[in-house]
C-alpha cells in the first residue's frame, strides 16, 4: 500500500499548544472524585468541545482509596518520610505491631519461608498488588517497602476495577507503608543484632463514590471508530502523569479535526478518572457499560500516559500487541530512527479492553535513557520480565513530578507519533492490523506451553490432550490470514467493498482472538492485576508432578475444556478470514 498522507500531519503540531494544555491540567493534584480533579476534566472538555467534538461526561460510582498517612516506628525510632497506600487497610490509632523480619521482594514463597503469619516484613522495591496480595494471603500484618531513593506512591489493591462481590475478599487485609533507601538500609542494620519489633499506622479513605468519565467523539457518524484513551486522575500535580499525555490527547484531537474530511473511521477520545486511585476502575466501568458498542464498531484501542519527559530518549521498550506491533514499530521507525522491540503488555495502564478483544497500542511511549531506581519495578508492571530501559524517571508518583520535568522537544516528538498512529488507524482503506502475526504468537507459544502438561494422566478413551487439533486449527487459520494480507499488500489495489470487507475481517479475527492471547477470565470479567501472560488458559495452575492425583486427573478434564475454548476462538478467526476471502 502507498505511504498514508497523514505522514505530513505530524507537521502541523503545536507544541505552544500542548503546553499551555499541559501547564493548565498540572495546576491542579487531581485525586480521583475530587473537586480539583473535575475542574481538570472540565477544561479538557471545554477545550475540545471548542474544536467540534461532542463530549459526554458519565459519573460512575466506584470504589475509590486515598491514602492520608502512614507511620512507622522501629525499636522506639520513627522513621520519616512515610507513605501507606491507595487500598492499603486503616490500622486503629495504635497501629499494628509485631516482630519485623526480612523478605527479600516479598513473594509469597519469601513470606512463607520466614513466617509471616502474624509479623511485620521488611521488603526491596515498590509496594504493588502482588505484595498485598502475597502478604494477606500468608497472614502478615503489614508490608513495609523500600520504595528506592526517593517514596513512590501506589495502589496495591490486585482487583481490577470495582470489586463485585466475589472480588470482595481479594482486597488487601494489611497495612502496607513506604520508605526510603536511607531508612531501609538502617532498619536492616538493626535486624542484623537480632530481635526487632515495629509499628506501623495507616489511614487510607476508601469509599464508594461517583467519579467522572468523559468522552469527546469526532466523526461517530461513520461505522467504525478508534478508542484512544489516556487518565487525567494523579498523584500530586502529575505533570508529566498525566497531564502532558492529555494534552498529547487534545493537541491530537485538533490536528484530526483539521483532517475531519479525511477520516474512513472515528475517533473516541476517552478521559479516565480512576487510574491511580480505583485500579483502573474508569475504563473498567466504561468497558462494561459499552461493551457491545467496542465490539461491534471499535478496530483497535490507543493509550497514551507519561509523555514528553526530560531525559525520555529511548522510544524502543513501548508495549504492543503482535498485530499491532508492525505498525507501531514503523511508525517510530519513521519519525525516530528507533527499532521498536517487541514487548506484549503487562497488567496496567488502563488495558481493561482485552476482554472485549480490542487490539491495543501503547501505554507509556517514551522512557528514560539511562537505567535508575525504578527499572526493575516498572518493567514488572509494564509487561517486561526484565529491565525496559530508564523507566519513567525518579519523579514518577512523587511531589516532584511538576512541570520542569516535561521537555518541549520530547513532548512534540511524543505526540507526532500518536498522530501518525491514530492517523493511519483512521485513514488506512484497510485496518492496518497483522492477524497474521498474532496467530504466529499462539502457535509459538504452544511450544513452550505444551511440555508443561507432560506427566498428566490419560484415560484410555481420551489419547491425547487437544494440542494436535488446536495446532491443526492454527495453521489453517494461519494459511487463510496469510492470504488476506497478502491481498492486503497486493500492489494491484483493491476496490472499496473489497478493503472494506478484507477490514471488517482482520479487525474480527483479532477481536476473536485477543481474549485467549490474553485472559483467563474471558469475554465479560476482568482478570486480577497481577501480571499476564500469553496464552493463559493453556498455561497449569502448578507444576504437574506437584498436583495430587485428583488434580491431575481433574486437570485433563479442565485443559479439554480450555483447549475447546481457544480452538473456537481460533476457528472463529478462520471462519471470518475464510469469507471474506470467497466475498
Amino acid at each position: 500500500m502507498s505511504a498514508p498522507s497523514v505522514a505530513t500531519w505530524i507537521d502541523e503540531v503545536s507544541i505552544d499548544e500542548a503546553m499551555r494544555h499541559t501547564a493548565e491540567i498540572a495546576r491542579w493534584v487531581r485525586l480521583s472524585g475530587s473537586d480539583d480533579e473535575r475542574q481538570a476534566f472540565d477544561y479538557v472538555a471545554k477545550t475540545l468541545a471548542g474544536y467540534g467534538l461532542e463530549t459526554t461526561l458519565h459519573q460512575p460510582t466506584c470504589l475509590v482509596s486515598l491514602p492520608v498517612s502512614g507511620s512507622l516506628v522501629v525499636g522506639g525510632d520513627h522513621f520519616v518520610p512515610c507513605i501507606t497506600h491507595s487500598f492499603s487497610i486503616t490500622t486503629s490509632e495504635a497501629g499494628v505491631a509485631g516482630e519485623l523480619f526480612y523478605a527479600g521482594q516479598g513473594t509469597r514463597l519469601e513470606l512463607a519461608a520466614a513466617g509471616a503469619r502474624g509479623k511485620i516484613a521488611l521488603t526491596d522495591g515498590l509496594a504493588t498488588p502482588n505484595k498485598a496480595h502475597a502478604a494477606s494471603i500468608e497472614g502478615a500484618l503489614a508490608v513495609i517497602n523500600i520504595s528506592g531513593e526517593h517514596v513512590h506512591e501506589m495502589i496495591v489493591s490486585p482487583v481490577w476495577g470495582s470489586p463485585t462481590p466475589d472480588r470482595l475478599g481479594e482486597l488487601p487485609s494489611v497495612a502496607i507503608v513506604s520508605i526510603d533507601l536511607v531508612a531501609g538500609d538502617r532498619i536492616k542494620e538493626r535486624l542484623k543484632g537480632g530481635s526487632v519489633r515495629a509499628r506501623v499506622g495507616c489511614v487510607v479513605d476508601t469509599s464508594w463514590r461517583p467519579i467522572p468519565v468523559l468522552l469527546a467523539d469526532l466523526r461517530l457518524d461513520v461505522p467504525e471508530y478508534v478508542l484512544f484513551s489516556g487518565h487525567i486522575d494523579s498523584w500530586h500535580y502529575g505533570a508529566m502523569d498525566n497531564a502532558s499525555a492529555n494534552a498529547t490527547m487534545i493537541e491530537t484531537a485538533r490536528v484530526l479535526v483539521a483532517h475531519a474530511g479525511s477520516l474512513r473511521r472515528g475517533v473516541r477520545f476517552a478521559f479516565w478518572s480512576g487510574h491511580s486511585h480505583a485500579r483502573y476502575a474508569g475504563s473498567t466501568w466504561f468497558a462494561d457499560r459499552y461493551w457491545f458498542d467496542l465490539r461491534e464498531r471499535c478496530v483497535a484501542h490507543v493509550n497514551v500516559d507519561s509523555t514528553g519527559a526530560v531525559g525520555a530518549t529511548d522510544l524502543t521498550g513501548s508495549n504492543t500487541m503482535a498485530e499491532t506491533y508492525p505498525l507501531a514499530r514503523d511508525v517510530i521507525a519513521r519519525q525516530t530512527d528507533q527499532q521498536l522491540r517487541y514487548r506484549r503488555f503487562g497488567r496496567a495502564g488502563d488495558q481493561s479492553f482485552w476482554g472485549v478483544g480490542l487490539s491495543s497500542f501503547f501505554m507509556s511511549l517514551s522512557e528514560q535513557g539511562a537505567t535508575n531506581e525504578m527499572t526493575a519495578d516498572q518493567a514488572f508492571l509494564f509487561g517486561g520480565s526484565s529491565a525496559r530501559g530508564g523507566g519513567l524517571g525518579w519523579w514518577w508518583h512523587t511531589t516532584e513530578d511538576t512541570l520542569d520535568k516535561i521537555d518541549p522537544g520530547h513532548l512534540t516528538r511524543d505526540i507526532k507519533v500518536y498522530v501518525e498512529t491514530v492517523g493511519r488507524l483512521t485513514t488506512d482503506p484497510i485496518v492496518p492490523l497483522d492477524v497474521g502475526a498474532l496467530l504466529d504468537e499462539l502457535a509459538a507459544q504452544l511450544d513452550a506451553i505444551e511440555p508443561m502438561w507432560d506427566g498428566l494422566p490419560l484415560g484410555a478413551d481420551d489419547d491425547d490432550t487437544g494440542f494436535r487439533a488446536l495446532r491443526e486449527d492454527l495453521a489453517s487459520a494461519r494459511s487463510a490470514a496469510a492470504a488476506v494480507m497478502s491481498r492486503v499488500g497486493s500492489d494491484s489495489g483493491a476496490s472499496d467493498v473489497d478493503s472494506e470487507q478484507l477490514s471488517k475481517a482482520i479487525v474480527a479475527a483479532c477481536k476473536a482472538l485477543v481474549p485467549v492471547n490474553y485472559t483467563l477470565a474471558g469475554e465479560f470479567d476482568h482478570d486480577l492485576a497481577l501480571g499476564a501472560v500469553p496464552l493463559p488458559l493453556l498455561r497449569p495452575a502448578r507444576p504437574v508432578a506437584a498436583m495430587s492425583d485428583d488434580e491431575q486427573w481433574g486437570s485433563t478434564h479442565l485443559l479439554r475444556r480450555r483447549v475447546n475454548r481457544v480452538r473456537a476462538a481460533v476457528r472463529d478467526a478462520r471462519a471470518e478470514l475464510t469469507g471474506a476471502l470467497e466475498a
